[in-house]
Parts: structure tokens; C-alpha cells; sequence
């Protein structure tokens, strides 16, 4: 199975919109530029379930200026709490369940065997873009948010609320509220809540002269000039690898620029 750790999303992702086998050009933001037909070729004899699922699960994780889960804490926070205003939820959840693909070379090759998939990752190739494979899934069972408020003791102490008493209800939660029976909401829901990816890190050469052991190769013959006549026929070698955290929370800032310049426009 892949080695690569669990990254937390920066929200809930329904598990139909993310899955074992999925190419995404963005980890954190599976649902934008995303191949999901390679998911087609992952069986259920490919995967690999937790035998122990993390039941109940507890955990408090903070919550940054754009409502989204801060994708760098990676483990519990516990009380080690580093500002009073931190902007923090709690979660409660019926379990957190583990799934993993057990040898995502051997899932990648059945991918590349796909013209589809070849045109799709060609063109992330072709145009510089980084693509990554899903290798791994954390979902959050029948979830409670609730919002987390330091008390004066310190030292990590607080109390929980319910979200609308905030007025800051992350919006990927907000709309899956339900009414309990004193007329206030916590939010209950499931999904997609940490995955785990591998970079398909590529090298385009002459062809067999590559100089990257790759997983898997072939054969590419495009235009050198768009709207010109002349071809060229390259070798593509594909090898997976593991990717560092500070590689996603980057991508995932330059799309935050990306969208702050659209709406500015």
C-alpha cells in the first residue's frame, strides 16, 4: 500500500465527488480538473480497509478566514491551543473510516491503458500542470460540528456551542443543519474528510532514452507548434511519488490568488 500520509481537505467532500483511482490536478480541490472515468478500473479486491476504524471519533481542528478546515494540522490539536482567537470546531463523529488502494502502481497502469486517461494526463504534461492520483480516503460518519469557545481557565480549556450561536458557520456545513429538539442545530454529516495522493511526476524524452525508471510509459506524437504540420514523437514516463505537504498548501494558495484576481476583475 502507499506510504503516503493522510493530508485533512480543507472541507467535507461528498464521497461521490472524490475516489480511489481519481487523477486530480489540485489534492485539496478534487472536485476542479479532475479525471474520474480512471476511477472505473479500481475493483473492490483493490482495496484495502482498516480493520479498526477510529470509533467514536473525536478531534478539533481550526477553521481559516475562508471557513475551510486548516489542512496543515494533520494531527489532533489536543490543548495545545496557540491563540485565543483561534477559530476552531470540534468534531464528533460515529466513526472515522480508513480505505487505501493496495498497489496504486498496479492501479495506474491499468489507467494508462485508457486512451482517455492518456489524452487527459498528456494534457496536464503539455501544459506544465502538476496531477496527482488518489490513493488513499479518510471518511467522517454521521459527523456533530460544533463550534469551540477558550474559556478563561486557559491551559486549553472550552466549552462547545452550537454553530448558528456564532454566526460562523463554514459553508460546506452550512445547509446540512438539523433542528434538535430545543430548536437549535448542530451540523450532522458525512463524507470524504482526508486523502492521501501520489504525484505523477513525468519526464516527456526521445524516445527509448528516457532517464526516469518510470512506472509506466508510451508513446506520444504531437504537434511542436500548435496549427503546424510538423510532428514529433516523444517518450512519456510516468513515476509515482509522495508528495510533501508544502507542495499542496502551495497549490492551494496560488488557486486562492486565482480566484481573488477573478473577482477583482
Amino acid at each position: 500500500m502507499p506510504s503516503a500520509e493522510a493530508v485533512l481537505l480543507p472541507k467535507l467532500f461528498p464521497s461521490n465527488l472524490v475516489s480511489l483511482g481519481q487523477i486530480v490536478r489540485n489534492a485539496l480541490a478534487p472536485n476542479v480538473n479532475t479525471y474520474t472515468k480512471s476511477c472505473e478500473v479500481v475493483k473492490d479486491e483493490d482495496i484495502a480497509k482498516h480493520d479498526d476504524p477510529e470509533q467514536p471519533y473525536e478531534a478539533i481542528v481550526s477553521v481559516d478566514t475562508r471557513g475551510r478546515f486548516d489542512i496543515g494540522l494533520t494531527r489532533l490539536l489536543g490543548g495545545a491551543f496557540n491563540t485565543r482567537s483561534a477559530n476552531l470546531l470540534s468534531i464528533k463523529a460515529e466513526k472515522l473510516e480508513h480505505f487505501a488502494l493496495k498497489d496504486s502502481t498496479d492501479i495506474l497502469k491499468r489507467i494508462a491503458g485508457d486512451e482517455d486517461a492518456r489524452n487527459w494526463i498528456n494534457d496536464m504534461v503539455l501544459h506544465k500542470t502538476p496531477c496527482y492520483i488518489v490513493v488513499g480516503l479518510q471518511v467522517l460518519c454521521n459527523a456533530e460540528f460544533k463550534r469551540v469557545v477558550l474559556t478563561e481557565a486557559g491551559g486549553g480549556a472550552h466549552v462547545t456551542v452550537p454553530l448558528e450561536h456564532t454566526g460562523q458557520i463554514p459553508l460546506h456545513i452550512k445547509g446540512q443543519l438539523s433542528a434538535d429538539r430545543f430548536g437549535e442545530s448542530t451540523g450532522r454529516v458525512s463524507g470524504v474528510f482526508g486523502v492521501q495522493v501520489q504525484k505523477l511526476t513525468t519526464v516527456l524524452e526521445t524516445e527509448n532514452k528516457s532517464t526516469l525508471q518510470g512506472d509506466v510509459r508510451w508513446r506520444w506524437t504531437y504537434q511542436r507548434v500548435k496549427g503546424t504540420q510538423e510532428e514529433v514523437t516523444k517518450e512519456l514516463s510516468i513515476k509515482l511519488e509522495d508528495v510533501e505537504l508544502d507542495e499542496l498548501v502551495k497549490l492551494l494558495a496560488q488557486d486562492d490568488a486565482q480566484d481573488d484576481e477573478d473577482g477583482d476583475e
